[in-house]
């Protein structure tokens, strides 16, 4: 088959004719990286990938991240989402795996916590809920292109504080087999530099806790400001899951957030994460 590349409204493209599991080619590799590059975040549709074929294809963009608190998972590559536990029963709200789950909810980019944040992430989806359970899509790259000139320039060589333990604080929650206090925080760059395109791009979520060298008001003023500005509703794509979807986005570039969903449906997710470079601000 061939690819068609279907463009989202207003950030996104959903690719039809691709096969991600072992019969995925060379050639049908460098289209998929080449659309990733190219939007950001790709749906691919009636994908029912294997654990280790969504390993096999995440290795292909590189090393992956590991994981020691992974939830329900015989790789230490995928981590599991979800709300079903060992026991095939629907976990409480209040449950502890479920509060740390909430983190989700709000505005991010995978793995900022790290030295070496990831890159790509691919998401595939096992069970969905009915209703909710939608992720949300913002891209950084056009919100940095957005910003007037002056605003632009006054980001220049400022650092951003990313504090995963402060965010999971902030829900109450816990993260198995890790402790939290043990996750401190890093900075980077708030506008950095893509490696692969040279474009530019803000680099913030809701987990940065302040600005390195400014108070701590002024700093989250001007970093809730800018989340603000890249996420406006109209800038935002929002996917409805459906079994078997595969989603890819390009963490250099995109932010994202799941929306919650009734606790009593099962939902189940798999996610890879490829291990990325460290944040490059612009010379």
């Amino acid at each position: 088959m061939t690819l068609e590349i279907e463009a989202l409204d207003p950030i996104g493209a959903r690719l039809h004719g691709l096969e991600l599991g072992a019969g995925l080619d060379d050639a049908g590799f460098e289209q998929l990286h080449a659309a990733l590059l190219e939007h950001g975040v790709l749906v691919v549709p009636g994908q029912p990938l294997a654990m280790p074929e969504q390993v096999a294809l995440g290795r292909r963009f590189g090393e992956l991240e590991g994981y020691e608190f992974t939830l329900a998972s015989p790789n230490r590559n995928v981590i599991v989402i979800t709300n079903v536990g060992p026991d095939g029963k629907v976990m409480p709200r209040d449950s502890t795996a479920m509060r740390a789950i909430e983190i989700n909810e709000r505005w991010h980019t995978d793995s900022s916590f790290r030295e070496v944040p990831a890159s790509v992430s691919i998401f595939a989806a096992q069970r969905v809920p009915e209703v909710g359970g939608d992720t949300f899509y913002a891209s950084l790259r056009k919100g940095w292109l957005s910003l007037p000139e002056e605003k632009q320039a006054e980001l220049h060589g400022l650092r951003a504080v990313h504090d995963y333990a402060e965010a999971y604080r902030r829900t109450g929650g816990e993260i198995p087999g890790m402790e939290v206090q043990d996750l401190t925080g890093v900075t980077h760059p708030i506008v950095r530099v893509h490696p692969e395109t040279g474009e530019r791009a803000l680099y913030l979520s809701s987990h940065t806790s302040g600005v390195e060298g400014m108070d701590a008001e002024a700093g989250r003023a001007l970093l809730d400001g800018l989340l603000a500005w890249c996420t406006r509703e109209p800038a935002v794509y929002r996917h409805r899951w459906a079994v078997d979807d595969v989603l890819l986005w390009d963490n250099r570039c995109m932010l994202h957030r799941a929306e919650g969903f009734d606790e009593t449906h099962p939902r189940r997710m798999h996610h890879v994460r490829v291990a990325g470079t460290g944040p490059v601000q612009p010379g």
